[in-house]
């Protein structure tokens, strides 16, 4: 039962005096998000308080965070009708008589590509259909609609979940920012973000001669769209319209003076532009929350607020929940897949590191007689993703970004994996596929997954500047 790890990590810290990790690992849809929460809640239970109220509102504050983050890191996948789209490393901090007097959440790879483009009959990102059943006051504040009305939203063609009321959710929600110290204010601009990145995909843009440069300009019929998302934000239109048609590009004069030039943006990059400002106004939107949260678990804001004397986080217990992605292979596997899978690479190659490489290597160290275990060492695979020299594939990807930036989706990934095949044409754990739906196998340690282009420039654009 997933209480008699929880049970035993809870104990041996307070019997040992020694800080504890339970790492949740498994495919997509296994259940590692409910194991994580499951756990979470016992500990809860089990651990102390001494009649004070200001320990239970850690415990709450701990437990109420997992809506807030699910609403903003979680959605709808083929398998999986709650999957985290996100990482996330949960640190509860005890005293020595076992009562919680804090705390720490820690999040890694936000799907951020996912508002822009979420995959064929899965959904974008829980909160924006909780905000689009919010009261009817909520909506007509933030100028919202149908979820189809949102480009953003219909490319899925999903809109809705079995056995979900997004209105019930969206007060779940709401109750649980609450929990967590977020005020009503505070709330209200966070709504508003959530609503202006809705309309923010709906900026289309056309073609427009700009001297003897193509650049674009908004499309007269998507100028309200613009006007919704900088009323939210209280931002200026033409500023803004500026920001998404043009780029500022900085070169070094004689004498080393910059000069600062406005270089026009055809529509596929002016789309690219409003793409990143979304991804990236959801991302700190996310990572606010989550500092939102860890400042209500803060150990010296707590020690105060319950009396005590404060002791440093460094030297308090602590029980950690790892709840990561879970490797997945879907009929239909791109830019998402990839980086959910290196990921698990990467927990497969820490797991061992710690154990049967180690363990190993301290019994030959030993001189201890043992029978090896073999075991696939997939650094090589790890290297080929991330490595620095030579350009791993994600290198290899941002290199073709830059120098194809204004080129269209089609033939920006058919770049990307012409210089895979050049990269990697010969390297053992990767395999190029050119008929039917050209894309590229690599041989993970988890099996062979095979992911189609289409996509993958598009997903890794992130222009964002000054």
């Amino acid at each position: 039962h997933i209480f008699a790890p929880a049970e035993a990590a809870f104990r041996t810290m307070i019997s040992e005096e020694e800080s504890q990790c339970c790492i949740i690992s498994g495919e997509s849809g296994a259940g590692k998000t409910e194991a994580s929460k499951q756990i979470q809640n016992y500990i809860a239970s089990v651990s102390g308080t001494g009649g004070n109220e200001g320990i239970e509102t850690v415990k709450k504050v701990f437990l109420d965070s997992n809506p807030v983050l699910e609403a903003f890191g979680n959605a709808k996948t083929l398998r999986n009708n709650n999957s985290s789209r996100f990482g996330k490393y949960f640190e509860l901090k005890f005293d020595r008589f076992g009562r919680p007097l804090g705390g720490k959440v820690s999040n890694f790879l936000h799907e951020k590509s996912r508002v822009v483009k979420p995959g064929r009959g899965e959904r974008n990102f829980h909160i924006f259909y909780q905000l689009l059943k919010a009261p009817k006051a909520v909506r007509q504040k933030l100028l919202l609609s149908s979820p189809d009305s949102f480009f953003y939203l219909k490319q899925s063609g999903c809109y809705d979940v079995d056995n979900v009321n997004d209105r019930e959710e969206f007060d779940v929600t709401n109750d649980a920012m609450k929990s967590v110290g977020i005020g009503d204010k505070r709330r209200e601009a966070i709504y508003g973000v959530v609503a202006a990145v809705l309309h923010l995909g709906n900026v289309q843009f056309s073609p427009k001669q700009i001297d003897d440069a193509e650049g674009s300009e908004i499309k007269s019929d998507s100028k309200s769209a613009l006007k919704n998302f900088c009323g939210l934000l209280d931002l200026d239109e033409k500023g803004i319209a500026r920001a998404l048609t043009t780029r500022k590009l900085q070169t070094m004069a004689p004498g080393g003076k910059i000069e600062t030039y406005s270089v026009p943006q055809n529509p596929v990059q002016a789309a690219g532009r409003r793409d990143a400002m979304g991804k990236a106004l959801f991302e700190r939107l996310f990572d606010l929350l989550v500092a939102r949260v860890n400042a209500a678990l803060d150990v010296k804001r707590v020690a105060k607020k319950i009396g005590e004397a404060q002791t440093s986080a460094e030297d308090m217990l602590s029980l950690g929940v790892l709840d990561i992605y879970g490797f997945e292979i879907f009929d239909t596997n791109g830019f998402e897949q990839l980086c959910i899978n290196y990921v698990n690479e990467k927990l497969q190659q820490l797991f061992i590191s710690l154990t049967l490489k180690a363990e190993q290597d301290e019994y030959e160290s030993e001189g201890i007689a043992w029978t090896p275990i073999p075991y696939f060492n997939n650094k090589i695979v790890c290297d080929m993703i991330e490595g620095a020299k030579p350009p791993g594939l994600f290198r290899v990807l941002d290199d073709t970004c830059k120098t194809m930036h204004s080129r269209g989706e089609t033939a920006l990934d058919r770049g990307f994996l012409d210089n895979l095949g050049k990269s990697f044409g010969s390297h053992q754990h990767f395999r190029k596929v050119g008929s039917g739906r050209p894309g590229f196998v690599i041989k993970h340690y988890a099996g062979d997954v095979t992911y189609d282009v289409k996509g993958f420039g598009e997903a890794n654009k992130d222009v964002l500047d000054k």
